[in-house]
């Protein structure tokens, strides 16, 4: 099950595995509010009107603290740091779902095909209101989340609510491992292949180039890549992305943090120069697939066609400590190739077509970046840029598939390419 949505913007583009050093302090007042906060816990422990362990009360503190930094960092418990490393291994034991929030609601923003959820008739709009009979709101979208996974073959039970069909309705599923295929591939016609990007994991440039391979086998001669609702992954696989249509050795993307600078440099020694492409972006377009889109458009690589991306230009890296959680601070911010930050602003497309929702698909409002509590502002200045202020605008993004015929991005998308391709034949 992949959290998506609203929540899953909370997921690093980089992940750095390393120790923890000596904490060093240059406040000179921090030993007065180190004292401050040892007063209130012993006041706590003494006086609350009932006996608290101290291990909650702790984890408490410290994911406040962390909270109160940036929308990315975060301290992960050892449960939390686990399901982490499961998302980014594209395997795990569930009932196959990915969902998404809106306000307290957990929704299904569409079943994996295939799955335990999908076989069952589970469908993109439905509300899960329990797991195993325990209330979703009460749970809330982590604990709800490490319900519905568990050893392939063990039962859990979902409650739905769905609109229109039924008031709630249980659904028994048996968990499966679920391997989460991150690209699937197709033609849209006689000359345009379409590759859509889930999200990325340690096998989707793998996944990429196959895919690649068989719509060229296929006659393909122009490609959409659909990076719309993609919120990233790691930095590491988003470079290898990026480097199946860069020449080898140029610089993908570049990262600058207080202790840190690196350039990333494209490493494939075959990359595909010699098909148009088009890169279909939305609100939702985060974080490691803004990467992607920034290099490709730095580089006039591919034409990126949507609206302005989410907008988070930021690092994060994984502290594992020593009892099994782990710290994601942000370490650092992201440049494209031509040096821009994205922070706040987001990858403005080259040409700009609002996503129609017909009528009879379920849409959800979105934040971007911008509208996230503590975020950074644009080291650039970028966000002033903005036309419109972002904060006012309403996002709504469709839940479930849009039919190819009825996607109005997809078909610019396709006169796009049909054009280019029309445009090298007659030279």
């Amino acid at each position: 099950m992949m959290k998506t949505g609203n929540v899953i913007l909370i997921l690093a583009i980089g992940i750095f595995v390393g120790g923890v050093g000596h904490a060093v302090f240059a406040d000179g007042g921090t030993d007065k509010s180190l004292k401050v906060f040892s007063m209130v816990y012993a006041l706590i422990q003494k006086d609350y009107v009932d006996p608290l362990s101290s291990k909650p009360v702790l984890t408490g503190a410290i994911k406040g603290m962390v909270a109160s930094l940036d929308p990315h960092s975060e301290y992960m418990t050892p449960q939390e740091y686990h399901e982490l490393e499961i998302d980014t291994k594209g395997k795990f034991g569930g009932v196959g779902i990915k969902i998404t929030t809106n306000g307290d609601a957990i929704l299904v923003q569409a079943p994996i095909p295939g799955s335990p959820a999908d076989r069952a008739g589970i469908k993109s709009g439905d509300e899960i209101i329990q797991v195993d009979g325990q209330s979703t709101s009460k749970l809330g979208l982590e604990k709800s989340v490490h319900m519905m996974r568990g050893r392939a073959g063990s039962p859990v039970t979902l409650t739905i609510r769905r609109k229109g069909a039924f008031e709630k309705r249980d659904f028994v599923l048996v968990r499966e491992i679920i391997r989460i295929h991150t690209v699937h591939v197709r033609m849209l016609d006689e000359k345009i292949g379409y590759m859509i990007v889930h999200e990325f994991s340690e096998d989707t440039a793998k996944e990429m180039r196959k895919g690649i391979t068989k719509l060229l086998s296929d006659g393909m001669k122009g490609l959409v890549i659909d990076l719309r609702n993609n919120p990233g992954g790691l930095l590491n696989d988003a470079v290898d992305a990026s480097s199946l249509f860069i020449p080898s050795q140029k610089v993908v993307v570049s990262m600058k943090g207080r202790r840190q600078y690196h350039a990333f440099h494209s490493r494939d020694d075959s990359p595909y120069l010699h098909f148009p492409i088009v890169v279909l972006v939305n609100t939702e377009t985060a974080s490691a697939a803004e990467i992607l889109s920034g290099a490709l458009q730095d580089y006039h690589r591919a034409t990126i066609l949507g609206t302005q991306t989410f907008g988070k230009g930021s690092v994060q890296t994984i502290l594992p400590l020593f009892d099994g959680s782990a710290l994601r601070l942000t370490t650092a911010r992201y440049f494209t190739p031509s040096g821009r930050s994205i922070q706040d602003y987001g990858i403005t497309p080259d040409v700009i077509v609002k996503q129609i929702i017909p009528k009879n698909i379920k849409s959800i409002k979105v934040p971007r970046e911008v509208n996230l509590k503590h975020h950074f502002l644009n080291p650039d200045g970028a966000e002033s840029k903005v036309m419109i202020p972002a904060k006012n605008i309403q996002y709504h993004l469709p839940l479930g598939r849009i039919p190819f015929k009825e996607d109005n991005q997809i078909q610019s998308a396709l006169r796009i390419l049909n054009r280019k391709i029309a445009e090298v034949a007659s030279l």
